[in-house]
């Protein structure tokens, strides 16, 4: 459940739309990408009331993600692109790295975020046992795929067909072009329902929601060791 072998060549498109990332991804998401990144933060701070101390940011990018936090003392970024993390003002400490291995101890972090970058797991249910494994919460926003026939049927055809070209309206041609492989991504999803699954095999999911009938999911959870050393 993932990219599998094609996150390979989905990551070379990561490596070189870098410089126009931001400006592309608010194009694809008709102007959304920061509206739900920053619900998706908000609903750590509305269920525990404080600011997390350390935190990974996961697929951090040029640190969007991190950017919407608040109060907290150490940022690390860990991206399988370097050149993403070229542009990365917010982190403390940068690594190149992919999530099913993730090079830190067992709770590492207070928090983990995550913004439009699970999606591209090469593995997504490695990849979210390795979130739970690393930090107590988690916050999650990207990608999705609709429950609904429909609507998957709308978003299957839209990033085939539609998004590449209305990203070629804004952008150098060679980075729309890569904006085809968003349909790659897209076609090897779970679910949504399917992925909140997988996410309470290894954590409590505390809040899931979907956005743009089903394109975007968000989400807290805790770590099962976490929720367990609460109630005691």
């Amino acid at each position: 459940m993932g990219l599998g072998q094609s996150w390979h060549y989905v990551r070379e498109a990561y490596r070189r739309i870098w410089r126009a990332y931001e400006r592309a991804n608010l194009v694809a998401t008709l102007g959304g990408v920061d509206r739900w990144r920053r619900e998706a933060v908000s609903l750590y701070y509305r269920r525990f009331g404080e600011s997390p101390l350390k935190v990974v940011d996961a697929g951090a990018g040029p640190g969007n993600m991190a950017r919407c936090l608040k109060g907290i003392r150490y940022v690390v970024a860990l991206d399988a692109t370097p050149e993403m993390l070229s542009l990365n003002a917010e982190a403390d400490e940068k690594i190149v790295g992919i999530f099913e291995q993730m090079p830190f101890r067992d709770g590492s972090f207070d928090l983990l975020v995550a913004g439009y970058s699970l999606h591209a797991s090469i593995d997504i249910e490695r990849a979210t046992a390795e979130f739970a494994r690393v930090a107590k919460h988690q916050v999650v926003v990207s990608i999705g795929k609709p429950d609904n026939k429909l609507a998957r049927r709308l978003l299957l055809l839209y990033t085939k067909h539609v998004l590449p070209w209305l990203v070629c309206l804004f952008t150098p041609r060679d980075v729309c072009l890569e904006y085809k492989k968003i349909h790659t991504i897209v076609q090897a999803l779970p679910t949504n329902s399917k992925l909140r699954e997988v996410v309470e095999r290894y954590a409590e999911v505390i809040d899931f929601r979907v956005r743009a009938w089903g394109a975007v999911y968000l989400y807290l959870a805790s770590s099962r060791l976490s929720s367990t050393q609460q109630r005691r």
